[in-house]
């Protein structure tokens, strides 16, 4: 009987510098999984952002056809990206130019629709926002009632999306009467909204109902802040009615909030919108994934080199969608 032992041959095992090796050799791969996921990801956010803008341009060109001019959004802040706003709508100039000073010069023409809410809505507020802040229903006399232009009296911001939309049916429920679904009624005897709507409130609404019924299709679940109208379901996904704006100041001490709507792009960001008179032409756009844009008024032969070098950077991304 054959005794002799066979001896297995040994596998080698991994060296320390091998290990290292495959490990980075996995993170380079985990890396370029995760960028091109990401890339995936931006390209998808930037598809989104066309179809959204494609969409408001067939609204605005609906506007066009009916009324002979693009939407006339009135100005709600400087134009100047040399300029510097404060809360109460006070602007200071400045000398450096920054990405929030120019987001804002660009937002001058919002697309933002703002307005006093429903008073159903009063108790909902204070209670949602503590002490010291409320709905402007509750002291329609902090306000003054002869002033009407932004920000002399914060109760309606006349952006891009009061105009693709009916304002009575965004603003309240008028047609059945019910007076918790409107705002405080003396707020459409002040000037503010007496300048930018001219006819009798039932005259306006039939004008409206017929004209926007024509284009509103377009923003179906497009409206941050909206809600069904006129039988279309405009709001957004999540971010339905009731929005609020920011916390405004007014008078001394008094502060509140207002209903928006507005249409956001597929980074969570409101789109910027601009037409000069006399509205033959516009300018409808996003400020891309970085979040920073410039106004299109302002003329880049005003810059100093450096900053033209910084605002390039800021517009490199952006989205457009312009008038022919």
């Amino acid at each position: 009987m054959d005794t002799k032992r066979h001896s297995v041959p040994r596998r080698a095992a991994f060296t320390l510098i091998e290990m290292m090796v495959v490990v980075a050799l996995i993170g380079i791969l985990v890396g370029g999984v995760f960028r091109l996921l990401s890339a995936a990801g931006e390209n998808a956010r930037r598809a989104e952002t066309i179809e959204r803008l494609q969409r408001v341009e067939n609204a605005i060109s609906g506007f066009y056809a009916k009324y002979g001019t693009y939407p006339p959004v009135p100005r709600h802040g400087s134009p100047d990206p040399f300029s510097k706003e404060d809360a109460d709508g006070n602007t200071t100039s400045v000398s450096a130019l920054s990405s929030d000073n120019a987001n804002r010069a660009a937002h001058s023409q919002p697309v933002a629709f703002e307005f006093p809410t429903i008073r159903d809505l009063d108790d909902f507020i204070s209670a949602h926002y503590g002490p010291g802040i409320y709905s402007a229903n509750v002291n329609p006399n902090a306000f003054d009632s002869k002033k009407y232009e932004w920000p002399e009296v914060k109760l309606f911001k006349f952006g891009l999306v009061s105009f693709l939309v009916p304002r009575y049916d965004a603003v309240g429920d008028f047609r059945d009467g019910d007076a918790g679904q409107q705002p405080h009624k003396d707020f459409f005897s002040f000037s503010q909204w007496k300048e930018h709507n001219k006819t009798t409130r039932n005259a306006q609404m039939e004008t409206e109902t017929e004209a926007c019924a024509r284009w509103l299709p377009n923003l179906k679940g497009l409206i941050y802040g909206g809600k069904t109208i006129l039988g279309v379901s405009t709001a957004e996904k999540d971010a339905g009615y009731p929005q609020f704006s920011t916390v405004y100041s007014q008078g001394t001490g008094n502060k509140y909030v207002l209903g928006t709507m507005s249409v956001r792009d597929a980074w969570g960001r409101e789109l910027y919108y601009y037409s000069a008179p006399p509205f033959q032409s516009y300018r409808l756009w996003s400020a891309g994934k970085d979040g920073c844009t410039f106004p299109a008024d302002y003329p880049m032969t005003r810059l100093k080199d450096s900053d033209r070098a910084k605002v390039g950077d800021w517009i490199k991304d952006d989205v457009v969608r312009a008038s022919r």
